[in-house]
């Protein structure tokens, strides 16, 4: 029985862990990149062109959207929520599944929760056009001691001595990684250019950054109260996330009122320059475009579908450990993002290798941990 709970422990937290270092990822692919080759300008000097090398400008540019971030988070709400209410009907009766869905005292708990979170998530898309899927995810990292200090303050759920050293621990470690990602990339030229941001792209995306780091704080240590407490423990999963997401729903329409034009550019059926500040390459003005998902490719809908994967991977986690473990996880994500790296032909250094062995053995230990009273995963709230 102990090997089982630990065993579904483990498998939450890697399914948690790879998403994490999947989507910063995702969502800076969805950048659109200016069309500039390196080698090519180096073998048109070489050749005798008269040219000079502009790498450095473009080693700051990361690249635009060319759809609008607001209909990806509307998309992956809306199908959440048709996914919930499908689930709802054809796995229970029709009068229970109704008043489950229509249970306006679980929707009135989570509807704050739900719309801060398409604020949130709209300023996470922000906050990519100006720092990387790496940066991104390890500024996430803040998100550690904060959620356990929220959580602390708010739900009376302690930790010990340990699990703050170790918290404190893994967050040092994140912050050294991107400083060290940056520091190698300003100096590595333009095959790295994507993990760089310049000064100004900084200051832009650091209150996006830090306010979506205080979002989700307060949104997870909120919804692991709500999937926690003794009346919602047994609801099934895909009816709360369909209150969530409703609720997300709601507040994503209200933050689409507050910024103007966006309507007319989602639902636009051409591409304007009015309109639209970037195309995507090799489209013009006045050619066709699709309402709504205009700019959206292979990559978008990977992305969006990985978001919906999320909601309720994330979701089955908080209601099964806490809203610390959620974070934690994503600094198991850290670790897979650089062994991805490496198997992608990132230069092995061995006191880095460590460094990220040493994340991964701190995260394991604040998991396995137990906390005092309450604090243990599965534990009544």
């Amino acid at each position: 029985m102990v090997a089982m709970a630990l065993l579904e422990m483990a498998s939450r937290v890697l399914l948690v862990a790879g998403m994490g270092a999947l989507l910063p990822n995702l969502k800076g692919g969805s950048l659109t990149k200016p069309l500039f080759d390196s080698q090519a300008c180096h073998d048109a000097i070489a050749s005798g062109a008269s040219c000079q090398v502009c790498e450095t400008k473009f080693k700051h540019c990361k690249g635009h959207y060319v759809y609008e971030p607001f209909t990806v988070v509307l998309f992956e709400a809306m199908v959440t929520v048709g996914l919930g209410v499908l689930a709802t009907i054809v796995l229970m009766p029709n009068r229970q599944a109704v008043k489950q869905l229509l249970d306006w005292r679980s929707i009135k708990i989570v509807l704050p929760v739900g719309a801060t979170y398409a604020i949130g998530d709209l300023m996470d898309l922000a906050a990519a056009r100006n720092v990387s899927g790496t940066t991104l995810l390890v500024a996430a990292q803040l998100r550690l001691p904060l959620c356990a200090l929220l959580r602390c303050l708010l739900l009376n759920r302690g930790q010990t001595w340990m699990q703050w050293q170790l918290l404190f621990i893994i967050t040092l470690l994140c912050v050294g990684h991107v400083v060290q990602d940056l520091g190698d990339t300003m100096t590595a030229g333009v095959d790295r250019s994507w993990i760089a941001a310049s000064p100004q792209g900084i200051l832009v995306a650091l209150p996006l950054v830090l306010g979506k780091c205080l979002i989700s704080c307060c949104g997870a240590v909120h919804a692991e109260y709500f999937l926690q407490h003794k009346e919602t423990k047994q609801v099934p999963l895909w009816i709360t996330q369909a209150h969530f997401k409703t609720a997300t729903i709601m507040g994503a329409l209200v933050v689409a009122l507050l910024l103007g034009n966006v309507s007319e550019r989602i639902f636009a059926d051409e591409w304007h320059n009015d309109l639209f500040a970037h195309f995507p390459n090799d489209v013009k003005a006045g050619d066709a475009r699709m309402p709504f998902f205009g700019g959206w490719d292979s990559n978008t809908w990977v992305l969006a579908a990985c978001l919906i994967l999320n909601n309720f991977l994330v979701a089955d986690q908080m209601k099964n450990l806490t809203s610390i473990a959620k974070y934690v996880a994503y600094a198991i994500g850290l670790v897979l993002s650089y062994l991805a790296q490496l198997w992608e032909g990132r230069d092995f250094c061995p006191w880095q290798a460590c460094s990220y062995a040493g994340l991964a053995l701190a995260a394991v230990a604040y998991i396995a941990l137990p906390g005092p009273g309450d604090f243990r995963p599965g534990g009544k709230s």
